[in-house]
């Protein structure tokens, strides 16, 4: 399927975000978007989100207006961490199919019962976890599946971004109640799953350590160090932290050093994540004789939140939704995620490696 031009209509619901301005952009840019139906929460000024689209006809004053309008076939939801959880429940249960900003709870058992509930009423709930349609992610992951690296032996990440100093440190992300954990569940979800999409295996313990080194007084991590081990045996490292000094102010354009990389038995794979290249080598009979080879990406330009490939997963879920089919992506991803952040944090306090 298709979608034609001009024939979708977007829910969107929004508290105060940093990402709520770059979604509204991408509904903006997408040609098979109608119409935005909008709802603003908890202070976000829905004047500001209606300069960015002409698209945006309707503002509704609360929640259920939205969900009582027939017109509408999905719903965006940017909204804080302890505010999404009802939101879904409410959703799920009008049978509206939703995509969520991540992670989209302060804990993972908050988001059970819109779980639940979505798959009594056939419902997509789904999070944004948009680096997986990344191209070169794709490719590793396809390497990996293939067999080309051989038994798995270990995978690392790396995310370390700008210091708290350029990103608000007033701001809701830092409030525990509101946010539930710090750079974890903000950043390192991505890479959290990333890890487990790639190697299609579940991280069953983590051990860590958490702390606050910048010089901000917060109330959750904004440095954190994870050791992971998998269910099929591959062991893991994860460094997450707000670090770089010289960055630009603000949640666009923040600088970053990133990273991550897939070491098996037969060969590996790295990406310079953010940078256009995967660097792979592998000793396999089919690729034994080309020595370490790189892959270029380059592609079209695109001021979607995700880029092109931003475009492509709303696209796909807007198609999975209307087309009564299950996303990919689903809730239950992001709660694996929480529930490694939670034993990562559980880990820090008890210096114990915590079993999932």
């Amino acid at each position: 399927m298709k979608l034609e031009k001009n024939s979708v209509t977007i829910g969107f619901v929004s508290s105060v975000h940093p990402h709520s301005n770059m979604h509204m952009k991408t509904l903006d840019l997408m040609d098979s978007i109608d119409e935005v139906r909008l709802l603003c929460i908890e202070d976000q000024d829905p004047v500001e989100l209606s300069k960015i689209s002409s698209k945006v006809k309707v503002i509704y004053k609360d929640i259920s207006e939205l969900l009582d309008d027939e017109h509408i076939d999905i719903i965006i939801l940017s909204a804080r961490n302890d505010l999404c959880p009802e939101i879904l429940e409410l959703s799920a249960k009008a049978k509206k199919h939703v995509l969520f900003d991540k992670p989209g709870a302060v804990h993972s058992k908050d988001l059970h019962k819109a779980r639940d509930i979505a798959e009594k009423n056939n419902v997509n709930l789904s999070v944004m976890f948009l680096n997986r349609y990344r191209p070169e992610i794709q490719a590793l992951k396809t390497h990996v599946a293939s067999g080309i690296f051989g038994k798995i032996m270990s995978v690392e990440a790396r995310m370390i971004t700008s210091q708290v100093r350029y990103r608000d440190p007033d701001y809701w992300l830092f409030k525990k109640r509101k946010s539930g954990a710090g750079i974890l569940s903000w950043l390192g979800c991505h890479y959290i799953d990333l890890l487990s999409y790639v190697l299609n295996d579940r991280i069953i313990e983590v051990s860590a350590y958490l702390d606050n080194l910048n010089e901000e007084d917060l109330e959750v991590e904004d440095t954190a160090v994870l050791n992971l081990k998998f269910s099929k045996g591959s062991l893991g490292s994860f460094q997450n932290g707000y670090h770089i000094a010289g960055s630009a102010s603000g949640y666009a354009g923040a600088s970053s050093d990133n990273h991550l990389a897939v070491r098996g038995i037969k060969g590996y794979g790295t990406l310079p994540f953010g940078g256009p290249e995967y660097i792979f080598y592998s000793e396999h009979e089919s690729l034994d004789l080309n020595g370490i080879q790189k892959m270029q990406f380059t592609p079209p330009d695109s001021e979607a939140y995700g880029g092109v490939a931003g475009e492509r997963f709303l696209e796909d879920f807007i198609i999975s939704s209307l087309t009564g089919k299950k996303f990919d992506i689903s809730i239950e991803s992001v709660i694996d995620v929480l529930e490694v952040i939670e034993a990562a944090i559980e880990s820090s306090i008890t210096s114990k490696s915590i079993r999932i």
